[in-house]
């Protein structure tokens, strides 16, 4: 008989970060799998996963069709139901993109051990992680990965695990893949209107997938109504997309974005140019649907970087990304409407100490949404980890492990043990208590005053947590380790 899912949720600020919790017995039998267990209906047919130490587990199931031939370019179009239990037990492909020179012997690769598998256009997958296949109506978090607009998955670091916050809070956890770079972000509407959501397909992709966990989630034990959404580097910036974006309101009520922010989209006309230049070089429409993904990757990078040569994208680094075309995505700055959805969505908002020579990560998205009705945290993580003879500091990603209490799963990030798990027991808790309340303050912080320009209050998390009250990204230095 399979043991009763418990919910272990976190008490207190003391609880093990990353180690097995939630009353589990480590003689006991941690892995179940089989036949009749772990079977969970969505709307397009059965899926079956497996148990692991007590959190139902379901990796790389469909929420789109394929992307490739008439699909490419397209918005995301539904899958063909199915009437067999299909197989959810490992994560689905990765976007395409390209994944050489991610293995080099080196210590970039040894820190962040990049988890890529299969790279295909058969990649609208996601991944959930849930305590139970009940109706407790749990909180639910969507992590939506980092890597710009260009790269990365919903694994790509064993970090994104979703099985110990799942478990020791009481939530079901999503990660999912999308389309990304070229094929998710090559303008093509004023080529042929047909094409006229392709610019910002991979964003539709997410807003598909956001669709699934409203309709389907409440079979995995998850509260439609209480949805938040996540997301770090490139997937803050995704974040930031997404809160600003008409058509989603409803599919969420919070948004948490690490280490990355966009206030405007790509400007319409650069890419309809560099789209027009696209087909051209190519063609036609037919032909770019035809070609190998890989080839027409290189062809509209190579157009990209001509093109690129006298113009401007008004937005970021890079030519592939979503595009303000005023249906999908505003036009101009994000936020300044009042009126919008995203007047009504809290944000919480961190960077890392390392992050903050040059220019501050999160200051410009962070001073957009505080003009809004919804409020606004502020977080800077120091974390300096005793790896690297400690000269790496608070670097890009390592926050990461913390919010999602896996330091223990990410070693060559934190070193393990009591130190770091004893901040992930912390910021777990701040980041449980946004999921449930809209508010991260909990006990164990000092108090965390709301964001506002000009006294720009933030959260300084590290092994002694303090709010510091930085306005701008110099007084934050003068005030942090």
């Amino acid at each position: 008989m399979l043991p009763a899912v418990l919910a272990a949720g976190i008490c207190a600020c003391g609880s093990p970060s990353g180690k097995v919790t939630g009353g589990i017995d480590p003689d006991a039998q941690q892995l179940f799998i089989g036949e009749d267990i772990a079977i969970a209906p969505t709307q397009y047919g059965k899926v079956r996963g497996y148990i692991l130490r007590n959190v139902y587990t379901f990796l790389g199931i469909q929420y789109g069709a394929p992307a490739s031939g008439e699909n490419r370019f397209r918005a995301p179009q539904p899958p063909q139901p199915w009437d067999d239990v299909r197989p959810a037990v490992y994560y689905g492909n990765s976007a395409p993109q390209k994944t050489a020179g991610k293995y080099g012997n080196t210590f970039g690769t040894f820190a962040d051990h990049w988890n890529y598998d299969d790279v295909s256009e058969d990649c609208l997958r996601l991944n959930v992680w849930t305590p139970g296949l009940d109706n407790a109506k749990r909180p639910v978090l969507v992590w939506i990965h980092g890597g710009g607009f260009t790269s990365g998955n919903g694994i790509e670091q064993d970090g994104y695990n979703g099985e110990n916050l799942s478990r020791d809070g009481d939530i079901v956890f999503v990660s999912l893949n999308h389309r990304l770079g070229p094929i998710g972000f090559t303008d093509f509407s004023a080529v042929d209107p047909a094409f006229a959501d392709s610019g910002n397909a991979g964003i539709l992709d997410i807003v598909a997938a956001l669709k699934w966990v409203r309709d389907n989630i409440g079979n995995f034990g998850g509260d439609p109504s209480n949805v938040t959404i996540m997301g770090q580097s490139g997937g803050g910036a995704k974040v930031c997309t997404l809160v600003a974006m008409a058509e989603t309101q409803g599919l969420f009520k919070q948004a948490v974005a690490l280490s990355g922010n966009i206030t405007s989209a790509i400007d319409s006309n650069f890419s309809a140019e560099l789209g027009k230049l696209i087909a051209r070089k190519a063609g036609g429409m037919a032909k770019l649907q035809a070609m190998p993904w890989m080839d027409y990757i290189d062809l509209a990078n190579a157009c990209a970087q001509e093109y690129m040569k006298d113009h401007n994208n008004g937005m970021m680094r890079g030519a592939f990304g979503p595009v303000g075309d005023g249906f999908h995505i505003p036009m101009g700055t994000f936020y300044q409407d009042t009126n919008s959805p995203s007047n009504k969505v809290p944000m919480l908002f961190c960077a890392t100490s390392g992050e903050l020579s040059g220019s501050e990560r999160m200051r410009p998205a962070v001073e957009a949404k505080s003009g809004q009705e919804a409020p606004v945290w502020l977080a800077c993580f120091g974390f300096n980890p005793p790896l690297f003879d400690g000269k790496k500091g608070a670097f890009h990603c390592l926050d990461i492990c913390f919010w999602f209490r896996n330091t223990d799963l990410m070693l060559t990030h934190t070193g393990g043990g009591a130190r770091p798990r004893a901040l992930a027991d912390k910021m777990s808790a701040a980041l449980l208590a946004f999921m449930r309340t809209g508010n991260p303050n909990v006990d164990c912080l000092p108090q965390w005053p709301v964001y506002k320009s000009g006294e720009g209050a933030t959260m300084y998390l590290d092994d002694e947590c303090k709010v510091v009250m930085a306005p701008d990204a110099e007084t934050l230095k003068t005030l942090i380790p």
